[in-house]
């Protein structure tokens, strides 16, 4: 008996041994400063988090146990089987040069399915009800009703179809003509959705889709959603007043005062859009590339036997590659074209817009099209711990400057460059890096210039393109931002310079567009054509990185992303500043600020979690900081990128090897520059 007592006391010890003592080991990672929690010297990390995604239907049914699907009803399961469990971020343009970057931002997603109650239908039609107005079918309807119409070419005499809004009687291929247009502000179904999530169990601040259907109703009317009061910002041009405006979706607007609202719906049963192509059911390739267009019809051609587009379709598994293509990796947790942190590892915290304003004789007054605080004020928001100045300068749009701009629009026939994969911009982007180099030799030490060039011509030597954020031609780093004005795009068109701007900025600080982006599980780059034609309505969304110009200003996914970014570029800056610590063998002179940043980073990481972006960035940038200020005071060598200073002129075939840069918008496997606009959605934007 005492044998065994011995025995089993020796085999507790020897357990409690190879368990620690019974304690839990510590937690975080041994390090030359110390054990640290989050911060790891030299590694790329991820924030990883689980955010939950609501999938909200209203006015839409399931079909009963046991019996089949209807086109019109819908099923979970195609949601399950067509939605990613995860996504990571990538910095789209420098990944088109190499290997894919990731930012260090991942999610995991938890989807949560809710059929809307009957009264909460009830409430929200009686409010679409009393907000809108009923008015006048537009043209892009009366071609929904009509389709084409084959006419004589008066150059060719041959036939060719154009669209028709001039019939009697609907075309054979409809379904259901529009008889009315009750129009309706976007904006407050957006905020009478959030304010009533929580009637169908949704969380303030939660990331939900709302996918509306009001036909099935007795009330339902034909209807469409407004901005109708956009305008531009330096014309005041009622963009929101065009017919081709009349939209299908909205969400993402930032509501001032009140907590974030991160809601985006989609209505279906709304009169089909031009913005989409959803008029036209005539033609599988309404693009023009070749290909044809996969586009989504308005709910009541679903289950169609007619010839036309939405013949075959499920209005479910549409709802589902919405979801997926155009509310996740477009508005909620998009990859950024550039890289948030600019210039690593020293990220800058004085940001300089260098504005150039080239002056065409006899063109427009510059100073009504272009104002510079309020580009200043609306960008600042992206940098919410920098501080911004402005200077603009104004010089002649003429001699060797005026020969550049001329070759940046040139066809490649034509080219001025024709040894240089950027055979048309080549030499502009030359000219543009002499003046920034110049322009640095004069600058405060450690101050960014984020050089914007707004050429103002007096002809109209182009055929529209309003403005593009140009990269470095080696890394995929941004570079220039350049705006561009001619007579016609001021008038009958109506922009300034101000919102352009804005929106390239945009791009330059990190944003991607609302309607080309990239799929993580299927490592997919894709823009509206092809397969994916319908999601040109992520552009029907509050925010100034769209196309329609219904929007002057970031919108909330923006900003979300935008401090995700940021918050993932202080965490990895700081490692690579810890690791440039330990090689210059000063690791002991730092090592408190380490642990003093590294407590900041698992607060900022609880912050992240809870979704409250600001504040996580905030509190990373506070940690960032406090390693950086150290380092320099211990004499460790932090330097800034800077690409101006990297260049090395390299040729076709070099350039050729390296980017994979798309001239159309069609999916493509991997990571690729798409161009900043197709000649359909120039055809989009400067419609009437």
């Amino acid at each position: 008996m005492k044998l065994r007592t011995v025995a089993v006391s020796l085999l507790s010890l020897s357990l409690l041994a190879a368990c620690g003592g019974g304690q839990s080991p510590p937690s975080g990672t041994e390090t030359d400063f110390g054990r640290l929690q989050v911060l790891s010297p030299n590694k790329q990390d991820t924030i990883r988090t689980r955010l939950k995604v609501n999938v909200v239907f209203v006015g839409y049914r399931q079909p009963p146990p046991g019996q089949v699907q209807t086109p019109q009803e819908v099923n979970v399961r195609d949601f399950q089987d067509t939605l990613p469990q995860s996504y990571q971020a990538i910095n789209r343009a420098p990944s088109a040069y190499g290997n894919t970057e990731y930012t260090g931002n991942a999610f995991d997603y938890d989807y949560n399915y809710v059929f809307a109650d009957q009264k909460f239908e009830d409430d929200f039609f009686a409010f679409l009800t009393s907000k809108g107005t009923e008015k006048p079918l537009t043209v892009y309807q009366k071609y929904f009703n009509c389709q084409f119409v084959v006419v004589k070419d008066p150059q060719t005499g041959k036939d060719v179809e154009q669209p028709d809004d001039t019939c009697t009687t609907p075309s054979p291929l409809i379904t259901r003509p529009v008889t009315g247009n009750y129009e309706i502000d976007a904006q407050d179904t957006e905020n009478w959705l959030a304010d009533n999530g929580s009637r169908v169990g949704v969380k303030s601040g939660e990331y939900t889709v709302y996918l509306i259907n009001w036909y099935s109703r007795p009330d339902f009317k034909f209807h469409s959603y407004t901005r109708a009061n956009a305008a531009d910002s330096d014309t005041g041009t009622k963009f929101g007043a065009r017919a081709s405006r009349r939209m299908i979706a909205w969400g993402g607007s930032v509501r001032q005062g009140q907590a974030p609202q991160r809601v985006w719906f989609y209505d279906l049963s709304a009169n089909p859009d031009y913005w989409t192509d959803a008029w036209d059911v005539t033609h599988a390739d309404s693009t023009g590339d070749g290909t044809a267009d996969y586009r989504m019809p308005p709910i009541w051609e679903y289950g169609t036997r007619k010839a036309s587009t939405a013949y075959g379709r499920k209005v479910s598994v549409d709802l589902a590659l919405v979801t997926r293509y155009t509310a996740l990796n477009l508005l909620f947790t998009p990859s950024p074209l550039y890289r948030a942190a600019l210039t690593p590892p020293q990220m800058p915290e004085d940001i300089r817009l260098d504005m150039h304003v080239e002056q065409g004789a006899g063109a427009a007054d510059p100073a009504k099209l272009l104002n510079a605080p309020l580009v200043q004020d609306r960008v600042s928001v992206l940098r919410p711990f920098a501080k911004f100045s402005n200077t603009v300068k104004q010089t002649p749009l003429n001699g060797d400057l005026a020969d550049v701009y001329r070759c940046f629009f040139t066809v490649f026939e034509d080219a001025c460059s024709p040894e240089y994969a950027d055979y048309s911009g080549e030499r502009l982007f030359q000219y543009t890096v002499k003046e920034l180099r110049d322009s640095y030799k004069t600058a405060p030490a450690g101050q960014y210039l984020l050089p914007i060039y707004a050429f103002n011509d007096n002809t109209d030597s182009q055929g529209g393109l309003l403005g593009i954020a140009y990269d470095d031609g080696q890394t995929g780093t941004q570079s220039f931002v350049y705006g561009f004005l001619t007579p016609s795009l001021i008038n009958p068109y109506g922009y300034g310079f101000t919102d352009t701007l804005v929106h390239e900025t945009g791009h330059h600080l990190s944003l991607s567009h609302p309607h080309d982006g990239y799929d993580s599980e299927q490592d997919l780059s894709y823009g509206p054509s092809g397969r994916f034609r319908f999601v040109d309505v992520g552009d029907e969304s509050g925010t100034v990185m769209s196309y329609n110009d219904l929007s002057r200003t970031f919108g909330q996914f923006n900003l979300d992303s935008q401090y995700r970014y940021l918050s993932a570029a202080y965490l990895n800056n700081t490692n690579a500043i810890l690791e440039l610590t330990r090689r210059a063998g000063k690791a002991a002179p730092v090592t408190a600020a380490a642990q003093g940043a590294d407590a900041l980073f698992v607060q900022a990481q609880s912050q992240y979690n809870a979704m409250s972006y600001l504040e996580a960035a905030r509190l990373s940038h506070q940690g960032y900081r406090q390693v950086l200020d150290a380092a320099i005071a211990a004499g460790v060598d932090v330097q800034a990128y800077k690409w101006y200073e990297n260049l090395t002129g390299l040729s076709t075939q070099a350039v050729r090897r390296q980017a994979r840069i798309s001239h159309d918008l069609l999916p493509k496997p991997g990571a690729w520059i798409f161009p900043e606009e197709t000649p359909k959605q120039r055809a989009l934007r400067l419609a009437p």
